[in-house]
C-alpha cells in the first residue's frame, strides 16, 4: 500500500516531468485510496456481507433478467420482423436491434429509438415492461431484508454505536 501511495503522490508532487504523460496516468492510483477507506466503515461492510451472503439469490436473479432479455427479444424479432414503421423504416433489422430493445425496456429506460409497430408487437412491449419492474424490484427487496437482518444482529451483539 505504501508503494501505491507514493506512485500516486508522485504526479501532483510535480516531481514527474510533463514530458512522462504515461507515468501521469499513475494519478488514478489516487482512486485506489479511498478503498482503504471501506475497511473502517462499519457500515459499508455491513453492505458486502450483505452481498456475499445473498450472492446466490442475486445471481438467480440476475440469470432470470438474462434469460427474460434473450426470450423477449427474440419474441420481438419474429413478431417485428421487416415491418415498416409509419416513415416506412423498418425498426428491428436485426437480432441485436430487439436485444438493445428488450435490454432498455427490462430496465424501463427505455430510450424511444426502438419500437414496435404491430399490434401484437406493443403488446409484448407492454407485458415486458411490467415484467421488467418486476424482476428489478426482487434484488432490491431481496437486499434490503438482509441488510434489515444484519442491522438487527449489530443491534443484538451491541455495537450499535459503529
Amino acid at each position: 500500500m505504501a508503494i501505491i501511495d507514493l506512485l500516486s503522490i508522485l504526479p501532483s508532487l510535480n516531481l514527474i516531468g510533463r514530458t512522462y504523460k504515461i507515468l501521469r496516468t499513475i494519478r488514478l492510483l489516487k482512486l485506489l485510496r479511498l478503498l482503504k477507506v471501506l475497511r473502517y466503515s462499519t457500515r459499508i461492510q455491513m453492505l458486502f456481507r450483505v452481498f456475499k451472503k445473498e450472492r446466490y439469490v442475486l445471481l438467480t436473479v440476475l440469470a432470470i433478467a438474462l434469460f427474460y432479455i434473450f426470450t423477449t427479444a427474440l419474441i420481438m424479432f419474429n413478431v417485428e420482423l421487416n415491418k415498416p414503421d409509419a416513415d416506412g423504416v423498418v425498426v428491428f433489422e436485426s437480432f441485436f436491434d430487439a436485444l438493445y430493445w428488450a435490454t432498455t425496456s427490462l430496465t424501463t429506460v427505455g430510450y424511444g429509438d426502438v419500437y414496435p409497430v404491430s399490434d401484437f408487437g406493443r403488446v409484448v412491449s407492454m407485458m415486458s415492461s411490467l415484467f421488467g419492474i418486476a424482476i428489478i424490484a426482487l434484488p432490491s427487496g431481496v437486499i434490503t431484508a438482509s441488510y434489515l437482518d444484519e442491522l438487527k444482529q449489530l443491534k443484538k451483539d451491541g455495537n450499535e454505536d459503529n
